[in-house]
């Protein structure tokens, strides 16, 4: 009988130390746990913020600042990060400041620990003017309204169809025109007169009177680069119609055809 009471203290001995080690482990993880919060609570709220973790070293690239709208630019760059720290980086609040340029596509911030950042400026090229005389718009090559043409009216294709734009970019058919003119390469750029929508789609006319037709705006690059090969062809000097409808397999004529 005593042996068997013993054996029994034993057991609850034992069964009451593992209750006891199980206790000691649920809160050791729990003070883990707690620990990792407060840790985190704190560089989030505070560490993360500090004027020793400030952006002092900032190097801007993509952008030319020797124009007006270049430093207003690089000045609402300063204002963001100003905002910022190497471990607090904001993209929102530079897009907040770049959406009041329409010539800036895109401003990304990449810090450089523990004071340096970079920022990357993509901006919107030239493509087309949407208008006649002090009334036209310089209209980039994606079709966001850039501002007045000024004195690139004549130095830009021009955009002869579609509803002035009532937002910063342009609607339909404009669009459309505003996509193809914006695709030209650089090396046709200063050939391209006008656009024009036809029953057909997107045409454009060259200052040679060549007319390509594009058809829908889409693949506009590649048609543009089926174009050059045709321009390109000595052998076709009689041409003056090209249908890049299908740009794998442009056709070629004297004169257009009638609708």
């Amino acid at each position: 009988m005593a042996e068997q009471s013993r054996s029994v203290r034993r057991t609850m001995e034992l069964a009451g130390a593992r209750e006891r080690r199980r206790r000691r482990l649920v809160l050791t993880l729990l003070s883990a746990v707690l620990l990792a919060i407060a840790l985190g609570a704190l560089y989030w709220f505070v560490i993360r913020d500090l004027a020793v973790f400030e952006i002092s070293d900032l190097e801007v690239k993509g952008l030319d600042t020797t124009t007006a709208e270049g430093k207003q630019v690089a000045e609402a760059i300063d204002v963001a990060v100003g905002e910022m720290t190497t471990l607090h980086v904001k993209q929102g609040v530079m897009d907040q400041e770049m959406a009041r340029f329409p010539r800036v596509e895109s401003a990304e911030v990449e810090a450089d620990f523990p004071s340096g950042a970079t920022v990357i400026v993509r901006q919107r090229e030239d493509g087309s003017v949407f208008g006649e005389g002090a009334d036209a718009l310089l209209i980039a090559s994606d079709g966001t309204v850039l501002g007045s043409a000024g004195d690139q009216v004549d130095s830009l294709p021009a955009i002869t169809e579609g509803d002035p734009p009532d937002g910063r970019r342009l609607e339909g058919v404009a669009l459309e025109q505003a996509v193809v003119l914006g695709a030209a390469p650089p090396e046709l750029r200063s050939y391209v007169d006008s656009g024009e929508i036809t029953g057909k789609g997107v045409e454009v006319t060259l200052s040679n009177g060549l007319v390509l037709l594009f058809g829908e705006a889409g693949q506009a690059a590649r048609k543009w680069r089926a174009a050059a090969t045709v321009i390109a062809d000595p052998e076709l000097s009689d041409v003056g119609y090209v249908d890049l409808s299908v740009p794998r397999r442009p056709a070629v004529s004297e004169s257009k055809p009638r609708d």
